[in-house]
């Protein structure tokens, strides 16, 4: 098949697989894709082969009242119908009439397993050539036999044979007169004639038809008095036995059908029935049993808080950290009851800070910009008037600003003060092109214009360095990120299948997409134990599956908390979920089970298999790592000076590359002696009374209003800080003048510019 080049050469593709009656089956396999393990599923379950009937086991009038209905010229003309063609082009330029149509039955088939439906003339046309080539290949017979046996008969049933079964409960050789005009007329609109639920349209198209058999010579005027006049005989309607594809099941179909339609050049419908018709055998990058414990844990609303009732949605998707395959996937909350539904992992959301690991704290450590200790101001990056008050960007969550900060921290709290400073040291097209081209966002916009003549762009502050997309990232993709840091800097595409083998056992398709690397080793591994933090007492410390294995992740909000997502990983598995309202523009507001709690869970069963057939549990690498001392406040290398802070010994230790590791003494702690009751300096020629050794933080001053508390504010050296009021007055006094004191430096600055 890889090798059709030709429209022509692709339909004779497409024709052979329709008459295969081989099931296209999915198996999950070991390490070596060449030994099949299992069967996983089948796309027809509840049927060994498919049904298909040979045209000399269909009645001769079944096959005379298609004939009738849809080409009563089928075996004389070459593939198409000149005359009818020649009405339709007239009445296409003229609207003579709206219903009117030229297509042949050969041409029906060429559109059924081409999936071009195109109305354009150029379509029509090249349909008509390709019609004509596969009369030269088939019989008329042989065209006429397909055509009866994939030509759609309502609820999902396709083919003659199916069809006179389930309406009749016969089969199609069994069928009279009237009976094969019944099942000619359900296929010209399988929804308005079908005889269950619109009986009288049905009869009315039943009749239509057999007036044209009169016309064409295939019954007498007796035959039709008598078909006209009997009522439809049906077989009591019975439900189809549903056939529900696990999500799994669902998102590797979809994937080859992608696929086989990019490599052969092929509509995505064409790919469908190449799927469904070839008798393939899929290889797929399943494990049953996570599989089986995600859709078990997803099926039980008890699992899940009450507002799953009133549209509150999850979805879940789990790769191995080590070959970034799907092992298990749900696209949302409870049991599945149809086939290629909304699948949330699917579709793009809003993924808040679960970006910041990938497009700035990564790339930053990668190229030496920062390091584990770096500090940053954790205070606000722009101030501006808004009337009494000021307003500030941007703002924390929870609205918190802490001051001086390192790495470490700022990203176990999730700190947007500081993203927005990474985003500013990196800048927005290296982050921009980090996502789109390293990860391959396919999602973020640059720059589009909308028909009410507004932009949308991504190049900018909040969707890059707060993860405020635009249109989002669906949450595979964004898991499939994160397989940079569980394996160490390359990138593992999420496949959901290895290799595709025809009927025959040719190979047709390899999913050879290869991983790339994106980041060092040693920056993965520095992310790993920074992402560990915030599994460990950060904004993820709900998790509990860290207190058997190491586990690391990163916590998002979309800024209005309609999204919420968690990304995190093992060394066995990684993985991603996602709740929302479900369609709605709606706040998630508080409720009883957290996204991060149904991760842990699942997490924790899945975990039981693997860890259950390991006689020495894995833990992240940091091998290479130097684990060294720091200051906390400064990002330098400690000095005794640390030690005498108020808020007591401000050492850390972290993981350094040798080439990025804490340079010099801590120049941020200056020592003063102080008095052991007020805390305050000794002044020069002052006397105390057993003075005390008090460090403080020896930083230039913040021009902020006084409104906007910083945490460490108190533990400034005091000639640096805002004049105090007298001693004596009250808080409000203090607080006005403050005020007044920042309002005349506004109108200072005002004056100079």
């Amino acid at each position: 098949y890889a090798e059709k080049n030709t429209d022509s050469e692709l339909d004779e593709a497409l024709f052979l697989s329709g008459k295969n009656t081989t099931l296209t089956r999915l198996y999950y396999s070991a390490s070596d894709v060449s030994y099949v393990a299992k069967e996983y599923s089948a796309l027809s379950p509840n049927t060994e082969k498919k049904e298909w009937t040979d045209i000399n086991e269909i009645s001769e009038n079944v096959r005379n009242a298609f004939i009738a209905a849809e080409d009563r010229e089928f075996y004389s003309h070459p593939g198409f119908n000149f005359k009818r063609t020649v009405y339709a082009l007239f009445n296409t330029v003229f609207h003579v009439t709206d219903k009117f149509g030229a297509s042949t039955i050969t041409q029906q088939v060429i559109k059924n397993i081409s999936g071009d439906k195109e109305q354009t003339f150029s379509r029509k046309l090249n349909e008509i050539i390709r019609a004509i080539k596969i009369e030269k290949r088939h019989t008329k017979d042989e065209i006429l036999e397909l055509y009866l046996n994939i030509v759609p008969m309502g609820y999902n049933i396709s083919g003659v044979g199916l069809a006179s079964e389930y309406y009749f409960g016969k089969s199609p050789s069994e069928l009279s007169f009237s009976e094969g005009a019944t099942l000619a007329g359900i296929t010209n609109a399988p929804a308005k004639y079908n005889p269950y639920d619109n009986p009288s349209d049905c009869l009315k198209k039943r009749n239509n038809i057999l007036y044209a058999m009169l016309e064409c010579g295939f019954i007498n005027e007796d035959e039709y008095q008598k078909s006209k006049s009997e009522p439809l005989d049906l077989k009591e309607k019975q439900p189809l036995a549903p056939s529900v594809n696990s999500w799994f099941v669902d998102t590797v179909c979809d994937d080859v059908c992608s696929d086989l339609s990019s490599k052969l050049s092929i509509s995505n419908d064409a790919a469908r029935l190449l799927l469904n018709n070839g008798g393939l055998s899929i290889y797929t990058t399943v494990k049953p049993e996570v599989q089986a414990s995600l859709e078990n844990y997803f099926e039980d609303l008890n699992n899940f808080p009450s507002e799953v009732s009133d549209g509150l949605d999850f979805s879940m998707i789990i790769t191995d950290s080590h070959t970034g395959y799907v092992v298990g996937i749900v696209g949302n909350v409870g049991k599945k009851t149809k086939n290629r539904i909304l699948n949330h992992t699917e579709v793009p959301h809003i993924p808040g800070s679960t970006l910041k690991p990938i497009a700035l704290y990564a790339p930053l450590l990668d190229v030496g910009k920062i390091n584990w200790a770096s500090v940053f101001d954790d205070v606000p990056v722009k101030v501006t008037e808004d009337g009494e008050n000021a307003k500030v960007y941007p703002r924390n969550s929870p609205d918190v600003y802490d001051g001086l900060i390192n790495v470490t921290n700022a990203l176990r709290v999730s700190k947007n003060t500081v993203a927005v400073r990474l985003y500013e040291l990196l800048g927005k097209e290296r982050i921009f092109n980090i996502l789109t081209k390293d990860y391959g966002f396919d999602t973020i916009e640059r720059g589009k214009k909308l028909a009410n003549g507004t932009t949308v762009t991504d190049l900018d502050v909040s969707p890059l360095a707060l993860g405020q997309l635009s249109y989002g990232v669906p949450l595979r993709r964004l898991t499939e990120a994160y397989s940079v840091l569980a394996s160490y800097g390359e990138l593992k595409p999420a496949k959901t299948y290895l290799s595709v083998y025809d009927s025959k056992g040719n190979l047709l398709l390899s999913n050879d997409r290869m991983g790339k690397k994106i980041i060092s080793d040693s920056t993965a591994k520095i992310m790993n134990m920074l992402l560990r933090r915030v599994v460990d007492t950060g904004t993820a410390k709900k998790i509990t599956l860290k207190e058997i294995i190491d586990t690391a992740g990163k916590t998002g909000t979309s800024g209005s908390d309609k999204d919420r997502l968690f990304v995190g990983y093992t060394p066995y598995y990684t993985a991603g979920i996602w709740c929302g309202y479900d369609g709605e523009n709606r706040s998630i507001g508080s409720f009883s089970v957290s996204h991060l709690e149904i991760w842990d869970s699942v997490m924790h069963d899945v975990h039981k298999y693997v860890l259950s057939e390991v006689t020495e549990r894995e833990g992240f690498n940091v091998d290479g790592l130097l684990y060294l001392p720091y200051c906390r406040d400064s990002g330098e290398m400690y000095a005794q000076s640390c030690l005498f802070d108020m808020r007591s010994s401000r050492l850390e230790y972290g993981y350094f590359t040798a080439e990025n590791k804490p340079l010099g003494i801590c120049s941020v702690h200056v020592s003063k002696l102080c008095d052991p009751i007020t805390k305050k300096p000794v002044k020069l020629g002052e006397t105390v009374e057993n003075p005390i050794i008090i460090s403080f933080l020896d930083i230039e001053k913040r021009d902020l209003p006084p409104e906007i508390k910083v945490l460490d504010s108190e533990y400034i050296l005091p000639s640096l800080e805002e004049p105090k009021g007298q001693e004596g007055e009250n808080e409000e006094n203090i607080i006005f003048i403050k005020k007044w004191i920042y309002n005349l430096k506004k109108i200072r600055r005002k004056k100079t510019t």
